[in-house]
């Protein structure tokens, strides 16, 4: 059998690529450095915006205040700001702000900044482009209970999680389940194939034979889930989960090698020349980690049978994420333990859910669901620090050759769960 081309085949491919990827960012940050001027042209802002998360805290003296998280139109950039006047402003509203940015400087700009707002109020004119509320709201009405609206608002569209909800999936590991990523893109792709390839096949048989089912079904399920993408407003693992699929389509059908660590590296620094903010999108590297420890897996252990690698797989990238995952999050409980065990069940439930909310019965699995959330359990911490996490990493990157180095990162990822406090 002839074996896959490479990536890039020599170390000229390699610069021109490097050089390629190096102009697209340098063009991305010219544009964002731009826009930025703009922004602080003068030292008060005023711009349309559109709600992206808001919830209310309450201060060290008692007072109660809102925080909001808004898209600035235009630039598209993120802020944070604050409201003494509590209001209801529901998400994807679009609202009206005056903003102090003075201080805000251009690496602030990057990756999100707070800036304390002078004006902010609802405007009811100007709805925006996607209006994704109806669906919140089709969602809200298929629940009594206020959290399991959250709950499947957050699964299908991304919405923010409360932090009550958090503590939950923490507890039992599921955080990567929860936030739309990689999971979502193949379980979306997989039902679209397995509805849409019978009927594409009555059809071709009869009228284009010539066509070829997988490209042209491949077609439609990216246009789907581009769709989807603008739905939930770009959010940063499903962005590298789509971006991925299209590039490893793109490579497969011309011979090359798809499961590579090449090929994650191209993503990665594309995406990054692409939209210079994801530099500082925790979920964003944490998504690249786990496909990566999915890939060292994979590179290390292809010849094992299939169904035992199916079987171990999860635990081995659960235990691998750990000092990754647990330099961020220091919670630990031993229910994390079940992690992979749960992100099988959620292959099956995903869809589920998604095919009662359509048959608007979507309440139906609320009890086990709730059951599930409510499980109490004892939290302890484990703490992992920055030293650790810079050779562990460094570890990893010497096991994408060393297999020794792969057995040397699992066992120091087991027996750090002995160091919970």
């Amino acid at each position: 059998m002839l074996s896959s081309p490479p990536l890039l085949a020599n170390k000229k491919e390699l610069f021109v690529l490097l050089l390629a990827v190096g102009c697209v960012a340098l063009f991305s940050l010219s544009f964002q450095y731009y826009h930025f001027l703009e922004f602080r042209k003068s030292p008060l802002h005023v711009s349309m915006a559109t709600v992206l998360n808001h919830y209310t805290k309450t201060n060290a003296k008692g007072r109660t205040y809102d925080v909001f998280k808004l898209r600035l139109d235009g630039s598209g950039a993120e802020v944070y700001t604050t409201s003494f006047r509590i209001s209801s402003i529901p998400l994807k509203s679009r609202v009206k702000v005056k903003l102090k940015v003075d201080k805000v400087s251009f690496y602030d700009y990057l990756k999100g900044f707070f800036a304390p707002s002078l004006a902010l109020y609802e405007i009811y004119e100007d709805d925006p482009p996607w209006d994704v509320r109806p669906l919140y709201q089709w969602v809200d009405e298929q629940h009594e209970n206020e959290k399991m609206a959250e709950v499947y608002k957050t699964l299908f569209f991304a919405t923010p999680i409360s932090k009550e909800l958090r503590d939950e999936v923490q507890k039992w590991g599921i955080s990567h389940l929860v936030a739309i990523s990689g999971y979502n893109v193949g379980v979306i792709s997989f039902l679209l194939f397995f509805f849409l390839k019978p009927l594409y096949r009555f059809f071709q048989n009869r009228y284009f034979p010539y066509r070829n089912i997988d490209a042209d079904l491949s077609c439609v399920v990216f246009v789907v889930l581009f769709v989807y993408m603008v739905i939930i407003d770009f959010i940063a693992p499903f962005l590298r989960a789509f971006v991925m699929s299209l590039v490893g389509f793109f490579f497969y059908s011309r011979g090359i090698k798809v499961l590579s660590f090449e090929m994650l590296g191209l993503i990665t620094i594309t995406l990054l020349a692409l939209f210079p903010s994801l530099l500082f999108s925790l979920s964003f590297w944490l998504s690249i980690a786990g496909v990566f420890y999915l890939f060292l897996f994979l590179h290390h252990f292809e010849g094992m049978n299939r169904w035992v690698l199916l079987g171990i797989i999860d635990l081995g990238v659960f235990l691998l994420m750990v000092p990754i995952v647990h330099t961020f999050f220091p919670v630990f409980t031993f229910l994390q333990l079940t992690s992979p065990l749960s992100s099988l069940v959620f292959v099956g439930f995903y869809p589920l859910g998604l095919l009662l909310h359509a048959l608007q019965i979507g309440d139906s699995l609320d009890t086990w669901v709730l059951a599930f959330l409510h499980v109490k359990t004892h939290s302890y911490m484990l703490h992992i620090p920055w030293w650790i996490l810079i050779g562990y990493v460094g570890v990893s990157l010497l096991a994408i050759r060393y297999k020794l180095a792969l057995y040397g990162c699992l066992a120091f990822s087991f027996f750090a769960l002995f160091f919970i406090e």
